[in-house]
């Protein structure tokens, strides 16, 4: 259960991700795009306002300012992660979507961060967009602890799709050794379980 493994200030009831998303899909089909949010909403209802933006249909502008101001709530990275992969829209046109991701990742809250990279590594690790992707993580500035992490995570995932290319720029010097170290820790421990020779 993922709420084991996330530290929020918010109440955990412990409703587990599926009967989330199940209870998402049911209001999106009772016409909700959006559930209202306070500061004493609890981390499930924060995962189901994710769930439903994620497959809202609406205007793309409207989109990115519902989503501001979801990650503006958020207090820890699965909020933005689970969004990040079900956000449907971007794959129907992600070439609209590739500005507005690189504000995010120059954004000074970490948790935009976080969620542009987790956005990088679920819909554009492909062939028209890894040069630019690469360049992208490599000059994120961001200190916060889970934007690095989220950088890392998606130089790990950028590895196993095209080896070549991410280590070198694993090797760039405006890449941040934060960064570095763990997207190197990422790829040692993936190899390791894949049974491979890590290459880093």
């Amino acid at each position: 259960m993922l709420s084991h493994f996330v530290r929020t200030r918010r109440p955990i009831l412990g409703v587990r991700i599926p009967l989330l998303r199940k209870t998402a899909l049911r209001l999106l089909r009772e016409g909700q795009t959006s559930l209202p949010l306070t500061g004493r909403s609890t981390y499930e209802e924060l995962i189901v306002a994710g769930m439903i933006l994620a497959h809202a249909p609406l205007p793309q502008a409207v989109l990115r300012c519902e989503i501001d101001a979801y990650l503006d709530q958020a207090d820890t990275w699965i909020y933005g992660d689970i969004l990040a992969a079900e956000l449907k829209q971007i794959k129907k046109d992600p070439e609209s979507y590739w500005e507005w991701i690189g504000g995010l990742l120059c954004d000074p809250r970490e948790f935009h961060v976080r969620f542009a990279s987790t956005l990088l590594l679920s819909h554009y690790i492909n062939d028209d967009y890894i040069d630019d992707v690469l360049q992208r993580l490599a000059a994120i500035g961001n200190p916060g602890r889970y934007a690095r992490m989220g950088a890392a995570w998606a130089l790990q995932r950028c590895f196993f799709a095209y080896p070549e290319k991410t280590l070198a720029a694993l090797e760039e010097p405006e890449l941040a050794a934060e960064i570095r170290r763990r997207a190197v820790q990422n790829i040692r421990a993936a190899c390791k379980r894949l049974g491979k020779e890590s290459p880093v």
